[in-house]
Protein backbone atom coordinates (compact mmCIF):
# COMPACT_ATOMS: atom_id res chain seq x y z
CA UNK A 1 0.00 0.00 0.00
CA UNK A 2 1.48 3.36 -0.95
CA UNK A 3 2.22 5.77 1.89
CA UNK A 4 -0.33 8.33 0.71
CA UNK A 5 -3.11 5.71 0.72
CA UNK A 6 -2.10 4.52 4.18
CA UNK A 7 -2.08 8.13 5.35
CA UNK A 8 -5.62 8.67 4.02
CA UNK A 9 -6.81 5.59 5.91
CA UNK A 10 -5.07 6.86 9.03
CA UNK A 11 -6.84 10.22 8.67
CA UNK A 12 -10.21 8.49 8.30
CA UNK A 13 -9.50 6.39 11.40
CA UNK A 14 -8.52 9.51 13.38
CA UNK A 15 -11.67 11.31 12.26
CA UNK A 16 -13.82 8.31 13.21
CA UNK A 17 -12.17 8.12 16.62
CA UNK A 18 -12.69 11.84 17.20
CA UNK A 19 -16.34 11.57 16.15
CA UNK A 20 -16.85 8.75 18.65
CA UNK A 21 -15.75 10.84 21.61
CA UNK A 22 -18.52 12.54 23.59
CA UNK A 23 -18.77 16.32 23.24
CA UNK A 24 -18.39 16.63 27.02
CA UNK A 25 -15.12 14.67 27.10
CA UNK A 26 -12.14 16.98 27.72
CA UNK A 27 -10.12 14.97 25.18
CA UNK A 28 -12.56 15.84 22.35
CA UNK A 29 -10.66 18.99 21.24
CA UNK A 30 -7.37 17.10 21.23
CA UNK A 31 -8.82 14.27 19.13
CA UNK A 32 -10.37 16.78 16.74
CA UNK A 33 -7.05 18.63 16.50
CA UNK A 34 -5.15 15.46 15.72
CA UNK A 35 -7.64 14.46 13.03
CA UNK A 36 -7.55 17.97 11.54
CA UNK A 37 -3.74 18.15 11.56
CA UNK A 38 -3.43 14.74 9.95
CA UNK A 39 -5.90 15.76 7.27
CA UNK A 40 -3.95 18.94 6.54
CA UNK A 41 -0.69 17.01 6.03
CA UNK A 42 -1.84 16.06 2.49
CA UNK A 43 -0.32 12.59 2.61
CA UNK A 44 3.04 13.75 3.95
CA UNK A 45 3.73 11.20 6.70
CA UNK A 46 6.68 13.14 8.10
CA UNK A 47 4.71 16.39 8.31
CA UNK A 48 1.83 14.57 10.00
CA UNK A 49 4.08 12.90 12.55
CA UNK A 50 5.82 16.23 13.16
CA UNK A 51 2.47 17.81 13.99
CA UNK A 52 1.54 14.90 16.25
CA UNK A 53 4.90 15.24 18.00
CA UNK A 54 4.29 18.97 18.51
CA UNK A 55 0.87 18.22 20.02
CA UNK A 56 2.36 15.56 22.28
CA UNK A 57 5.07 17.94 23.47
CA UNK A 58 2.50 20.64 24.22
CA UNK A 59 0.28 18.14 26.04
CA UNK A 60 3.20 16.83 28.12
CA UNK A 61 4.27 20.37 29.02
CA UNK A 62 0.73 21.26 30.07
CA UNK A 63 0.33 18.14 32.18
CA UNK A 64 3.67 18.74 33.92
CA UNK A 65 2.86 22.40 34.54
CA UNK A 66 -0.50 21.45 36.05
CA UNK A 67 1.12 18.80 38.25
CA UNK A 68 3.64 21.35 39.49
CA UNK A 69 0.87 23.83 40.28
CA UNK A 70 -1.13 21.18 42.13
CA UNK A 71 1.87 20.51 44.38
CA UNK A 72 2.45 24.20 45.17
CA UNK A 73 1.56 24.79 48.85
CA UNK A 74 0.84 28.46 48.12
CA UNK A 75 -2.07 27.39 45.92
CA UNK A 76 -3.47 24.76 48.30
CA UNK A 77 -5.92 27.26 49.79
CA UNK A 78 -7.72 27.75 46.49
CA UNK A 79 -7.74 24.11 45.43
Amino acid sequence: MPAIEAMREFVVAAQSAAAGIAETDPMKPIANGIARDLGEANGDVFAAMGKINDLQNAFNFTMQANATLMEDPALAAIA
